[in-house]
């Protein structure tokens, strides 16, 4: 895809708001600009390479041998349907009927929040950590992930230097072919 720009302000929230019932913060706020960047199940962290979280803990982001991917960690998919399965069943009390469209929206919103934003190894040539970013540059020089946003959380400065530095290490290895 061609500058796909992937951005969730969730449809949902709007007719959920509608509806009196407000999806949590933490899973309104998904963006991610990139050339390779595609929209893709989740990836457990276990099977990854290397997989590091933001310090704030709502950011996962994996390296496996075919693909780098950037999901909500798993802590926070945790809570985000916590919070949405609160908000039904105060939905459903007070209104049989909202409750059954906001059951059918937060259940949308549900499976949404847990995928993840993937982008294939070989169409990156370089990752990098400078200025206390990290650094993903595509084979054509642009940089992938560069604006992700999730969660009010500018993802790629928000690594400890030493998960960062851990992943670049890593992605250089794999693409070194060991």
């Amino acid at each position: 895809m061609t500058n796909a720009r992937f951005s969730l302000a969730f449809f949902a929230a709007l007719s959920v708001a509608a509806l009196t019932v407000h999806v949590p913060a933490q899973a309104t706020s998904l963006s991610v600009t990139g050339d390779h960047v595609h929209w893709s199940g989740h990836h457990d962290p276990s099977d990854a390479r290397l997989a590091i979280t933001t310090q704030d803990g709502k950011v996962t982001m994996l390296l496996t041998n075919h693909e780098i991917a950037m999901q909500l960690s798993d802590r926070m998919v945790h809570k985000v349907r916590h919070e949405l399965s609160h908000k039904r069943k105060l939905e459903e009390q007070d209104n049989p009927v909202g409750g059954a469209i906001a059951s059918a929206v937060i259940g949308t919103v549900s499976d949404l929040i847990d995928d993840s934003f993937s982008c294939c190894v070989r169409e990156i040539s370089d990752v990098s950590y400078v200025g206390g970013r990290l650094r993903l540059i595509d084979r054509g020089g642009k940089p992938v992930f560069d604006d992700a946003d999730v969660c009010d959380t500018d993802v790629m400065a928000s690594f400890a230097e030493r998960d960062a530095r851990r992943f670049v290490s890593e992605f250089r290895r794999l693409k070194a072919g060991d």
